[in-house]
């Protein structure tokens, strides 16, 4: 990215591709920063020059950004809630987009969208003539909500006005219009490593090593993930997963107390309800690995590694891929704002009927 710009070989529009948490967002602001530096360095921006301090705080006049948003009274484009976004981006700049709608709408009933007039914005903002920046920048983050509206950028992201820069970041490539996708040179962003993810915690939060290592290793990469696991004040989910998995064993003789199980987390809140799913997820690999893998590939801690050894033999090839669905699904509708109730007791007792499964 460095040597494009110095080659002046600069793309006009670009798709930054990577999952929630490893930074595809911040780096397409600091890519956007290093661009319009006035004294940059060989390998980045200066970081003290107007235009750098200004595109740190997203007052820059010629940054713009559009993302997913909700009707709340009149407000309804993304230019409405800028101040909410520059807020929650600087606050969290790994922000998820679960955190984002939940920073809009507490209760998280309504649904995200990048409409038809949000589009139409865009055009409106391309052709505002720059300011002072050598480019002119268009963040567009989640371009998966870029749905059939999005064909009214299509002209312009094969053309943009010239000094226009365009970056669209998005986690999965299957759910970016392909007429979009074809228009964009895509840069993959790598998963952080542990190390960095841990490091990270201890300087931030001023986590003990112990702690932070655990919370990176659960995270697979995800740093939006890790600093969620943090803030949700808990660190109890080793203890969570295991009573969840034998109230699920035992459903159909307690179901009693599976429903008060389920009754007392999901008054956790959405955010604590995907974390503790990632966590689920992550023991669930570890399950798979343990019973098809390297066992030497295992990151778990004495207990969880005693666990894994205990309950492997419920987990097998006859239930684990619709094991594994049943999870991506459930975290899916907890995102698009399902009851968490039903959501979550529905799972466990489909969990305890597999789990019952003969290999």
């Amino acid at each position: 990215m460095i040597q494009t710009v110095k080659q002046g070989r600069i793309s006009h529009t670009q798709l930054f591709l990577g999952n929630e948490g490893v930074g595809a967002l911040p780096l397409a602001v600091a890519y956007s920063q290093f661009i319009n530096c006035a004294n940059p360095t060989d390998d980045d921006s200066c970081g003290v020059c107007p235009s750098c301090v200004k595109i740190q705080k997203l007052v820059h006049p010629d940054l713009h950004f559009t993302v997913p948003t909700v009707a709340i009274e009149k407000k309804k484009l993304t230019n409405d809630f800028i101040s909410e976004w520059r807020s929650a981006f600087i606050e969290n700049p790994y922000i998820g987009e679960l955190q984002w709608l939940l920073k809009l709408d507490d209760e998280g009933k309504k649904q995200g969208n990048i409409t038809a007039e949000e589009c139409r914005d865009i055009f409106k903002k391309v052709g505002l003539k720059s300011f002072e920046a050598k480019y002119k920048t268009v963040i567009i983050w989640m371009a998966e909500y870029l749905s059939k509206e999005g064909n009214i950028l299509l002209k312009l992201l094969e053309e943009p006005p010239v000094g226009t820069l365009l970056i669209l970041v998005a986690q999965d490539s299957d759910k970016v219009l392909p007429t979009i996708l074809s228009r964009t040179q895509t840069l993959k962003i790598p998963r952080l490593k542990d190390e960095e993810i841990t490091q990270e915690l201890i300087q931030k939060f001023q986590l003990n090593k112990q702690d932070a290592e655990t919370i990176s290793r659960v995270s697979e990469g995800n740093l939006s993930l890790a600093i969620n696991l943090v803030n949700t004040g808990r660190s109890d989910y080793f203890e969570l997963f295991l009573s969840w998995m034998r109230l699920c064993f035992n459903s159909r003789k307690d179901i009693v107390n599976l429903t008060a199980w389920v009754e007392s987390c999901v008054k956790s809140g959405r955010e604590f309800l995907k974390s503790f799913i990632a966590y689920s997820e992550h023991m669930l690999r570890a399950l798979f690995i343990y019973r098809y893998g390297n066992k030497q590939l295992l990151r778990l801690s004495e207990q969880e590694a005693d666990f894994v050894n205990k309950f492997s033999p419920f987990i097998h090839a006859n239930n684990l891929p619709d094991l594994t669905n049943a999870f991506n699904e459930t975290a899916f509708h907890i995102e698009r704002n399902a009851d968490l109730k039903i959501t979550f007791l529905n799972l466990s007792l489909y969990i305890g009927t597999q789990l019952k499964k003969s290999e």
